[in-house]
């Protein structure tokens, strides 16, 4: 094989592998891309929970101790309307978090320990 055939083929290899590798990275950005999305969504579903868990909170110690309701639960019509959301949202968390692990994300990135 003559040098000028060599280096064609070398060429066409080498040009063949930049457009595999090119893919690979652009495919690669784009989980990045929806994992750091999903990171930032489950971030503002947890502090939305957060803060309903804090209205229901307020709403308990109302009922309790400013109306001097004698028996409240979860059916109790000012807080079950708060424990239902907080229900959703623990489900929609749940889901995007298997949604990142799925993608490849780490437990210790979601820092999970925060949610026991």
């Amino acid at each position: 094989m003559e040098f000028s055939e060599k280096l064609k083929k070398f060429m066409e290899n080498s040009a063949e592998a930049s457009r595999e590798f090119l893919e690979k990275a652009a495919d690669q950005a784009q989980v990045w891309g929806e994992m750091g999305k999903l990171k930032i969504e489950i971030l503002q579903l947890r502090n939305k929970a957060q803060s309903l868990t804090a209205k229901l909170g307020a709403e308990v110690y109302n009922l309790l101790i400013e109306k001097n309701e004698p028996m409240i639960g979860s059916s109790t019509p000012e807080i079950e309307p708060i424990i239902r959301e907080l229900k959703d949202l623990d489900r929609l968390i749940d889901e995007k978090e298997n949604l990142y692990r799925s993608k490849g994300g780490k437990e210790s990135d979601l820092n999970l320990q925060s949610r026991e």
